[in-house]
Formats: structure tokens, C-alpha cells, sequence
């Protein structure tokens, strides 16, 4: 897997409390689709970079809410609206492919953007 740095590094939370390592940026796709679902008790899915120590969630619904959370909350919470499914997924695989650098230099707004 080349366009993955170390597998072990990043895990991702399923919209219904499940979580599990990325091993492929294949699983990135179906996490995202679980937002199509109607549930707005659970609004959200993630991926988490465990090295770098934050993580990425997207949100169901119009808006295209991503938040971006330091673990340390040192810089956290920042968030971006107007993000497709598709803007989600090139997110996401940014934090997979640890370009945690790039993830950081986007347009990221204070606060949880609710």
C-alpha cells in the first residue's frame, strides 16, 4: 500500500460507534457513505491520525460541515462548511496519507461552526 505511510497510524470511527484501523484508502468511501442514512443522533464519522494527534469528522446533511480536532487541543476546534462527499474523501485520505501539513494549511474556521 504506498498510498498508505503506516496502517497502523490512523483508525477511523464508524457513524454507529464502531471503530477500526485503515489499512486502505478502499474503506474511506463507505465510512462517507454512512452519512447518507437518517439518523441525526449520530451525526458524524471520523478518521483519526493517532501519530499526528488529531482528527477529521465529517457531518451528515447540506452544510458540509468537517471539524478538525487537535487531541491535545492546542489548536482545536477548527471547522469548514461546504464540503461535498467528494471534497470529504480527498479530507480524509489527506489525514490517511499523513500529509498533516496540507490538512493544516486548508481554510479552517474557530469553533464547531454549529
Amino acid at each position: 500500500m504506498a498510498d498508505v505511510p503506516s496502517a497502523s497510524r490512523c483508525s477511523i470511527q464508524h457513524r454507529w460507534g464502531t471503530s477500526e484501523e485503515v489499512s486502505s484508502v478502499d474503506q474511506l468511501p463507505g465510512l462517507l457513505e454512512e452519512l447518507e442514512a437518517d439518523d441525526p443522533e449520530h451525526p458524524d464519522v471520523w478518521i483519526s491520525d493517532n501519530e499526528a494527534g488529531y482528527s477529521v469528522s465529517a457531518f451528515t446533511g447540506s452544510r458540509g460541515l468537517v471539524i478538525w480536532e487537535d487531541h491535545d487541543e492546542v489548536r482545536g476546534p477548527l471547522h469548514m462548511e461546504g464540503y461535498s462527499r467528494a471534497g470529504m474523501l480527498d479530507l480524509f485520505r489527506m489525514v490517511l496519507q499523513g500529509r498533516a501539513d496540507e490538512v493544516s494549511s486548508l481554510h479552517w474556521l474557530r469553533g464547531y461552526g454549529r
